[in-house]
């Protein structure tokens, strides 16, 4: 039962967070940049592991090294500014 609520919360995060991006593009005339991209990331892919890795779709490996990735990519722009 808990996993319906766990798969909700994240399908509301992900909403949200496209929310936002577009309230963003829309009513601020913001650019979509680097930092707008990773925040989609994040966004999207650690909901979408949390809920995977609960309905045991995705295993620990796997989980570990997906989260490995989007950090060394959010983390990888840092030097750059």
């Amino acid at each position: 039962m808990y996993q319906i609520w766990i798969a909700i919360i994240g399908a509301l995060i992900m909403a949200g967070g496209l929310g936002g991006i577009f309230y963003l593009l829309i009513k601020q005339n913001a650019t979509l940049g680097m930092k707008t991209i990773q925040f989609l990331a994040i966004v999207f892919i650690l909901p979408l592991m949390l809920v995977l890795g609960v309905m045991n779709v995705l295993g620990r490996e796997t989980i570990g090294t997906i989260l490995g990735v989007v950090v060394g990519y959010v983390l990888s722009g840092f030097g750059k500014e």
